[in-house]
């Protein structure tokens, strides 16, 4: 007997008949619907002018703001030592074992300052998110900058009844700045609320 093992004499076994499979279970594989068009980008609704030019005049009501917190910021590290001394007394007066210097007073004014300004430019940023969501239609942002206007008119007018009295350049300036602010302030705000704005932000809570 031969030992010698030949793959060809082994029996194969019956190949599947995937036609007669198919005739009566259907097909095997599954066919998928062509792809279609990409989605559309939602398109911006049109805002009405009022809404644009308000929206313009938030941008002025910003920029007065940052040029008198610059304003503030200047006056201020201008006349450190005069605040510094100005701290060190009242401070004394009120305890005086308090071991506050003008050194270390001057230290904590140029600190305040700092914290000053980052925090101004912060919500000079968050200003311009709530004007874009306005611009968009969302009421919550038409009633936040509605509040903001009205405080903004209401710190103005000591500055237009006290205008140039005991007073310098710089100060007769931020002034003028702060009566603007209030007057441009108080005009995006009744844009915001006229007719046509009201229907605007209306069918833009429906979408």
């Amino acid at each position: 007997m031969s030992n010698n093992w030949n793959p060809e004499n082994e029996q194969q076994p019956p190949q599947p008949d995937w036609q007669r499979w198919e005739a009566e279970h259907g097909p095997t594989s599954v066919e998928f619907p062509p792809p279609g068009p990409p989605p559309r980008a939602p398109v911006e609704r049109p805002a009405p002018v009022d809404i644009e030019t308000a929206r313009h005049l938030w941008w002025v009501v910003a920029g007065l703001g940052l040029l008198s917190l610059l304003l503030t910021l200047i006056v201020v590290n201008g006349e450190r030592e005069v605040f510094a001394q100005q701290l060190v007394d009242d401070v004394k007066a009120q305890d005086p074992t308090l071991p506050l210097t003008v050194d270390s007073a001057q230290g904590y004014l140029t600190a305040a300052l700092v914290v000053m300004a980052l925090i101004g430019i912060g919500f000079a940023a968050l200003f311009v998110y709530w004007v874009k969501k306005m611009r968009m239609g969302k009421v919550w942002a038409r009633a936040v900058l509605t509040m903001i206007g009205t405080v903004t008119v209401v710190l103005a007018l000591p500055q237009l009844f006290g205008f140039g009295v005991d007073g310098g350049a710089v100060q007769i300036v931020m002034s003028v700045a702060g009566i603007l602010q209030g007057v441009v302030a108080a005009g995006a705000v009744y844009l915001m609320h006229r007719k046509e704005s009201n229907a605007y932000f209306g069918d833009a809570s429906k979408r």
